[in-house]
């Protein structure tokens, strides 16, 4: 069994940065830092907890926007279902509405389609 937390990064592909980081700012309320790095554009989410696992957006060579790939989830410090409210009344396309896991014992999630054309999930302990 490991000692630490399995997942330390995430990144979620863009085509288009400005599009993107406009997107997750708007409906989701993120702000983030921005850098380069070897021939990839990052935004990176900024948090608090500089201990916990990171995510970035990413525009890169290598990755390609898709609802195939990966599927991360974001916890936003508030109840999911809030989350979706406001992806809803952006018009967002909700994949999956909030549902719980184990009946709430393991929180909560949703899933979304991003302006970039992936699926992005939300997770959180309140519904």
């Amino acid at each position: 069994m490991l000692q630490q937390a399995v997942l330390v990064w995430g990144e979620i592909p863009v085509a288009d940065m400005d599009r993107a980081v406009k997107f997750y700012q708007q409906h989701l309320g993120l702000t983030f830092r921005h850098e380069s790095m070897e021939g990839m554009e990052m935004a990176l989410i900024e948090q608090e907890d500089q201990q916990g696992a990171g995510v970035a957006l990413v525009k890169c060579d290598m990755m390609t926007p898709s609802m195939a790939g990966s599927l991360v989830y974001l916890h936003l410090g508030k109840p999911v279902s809030l989350a979706v409210a406001r992806l809803e009344q952006g018009e967002i396309e909700i994949l999956l509405p909030p549902m719980p896991i184990k009946d709430g014992e393991c929180g909560h999630i949703a899933i979304f389609k991003d302006c970039e054309g992936n699926k992005v999930g939300l997770w959180s302990m309140e519904a």
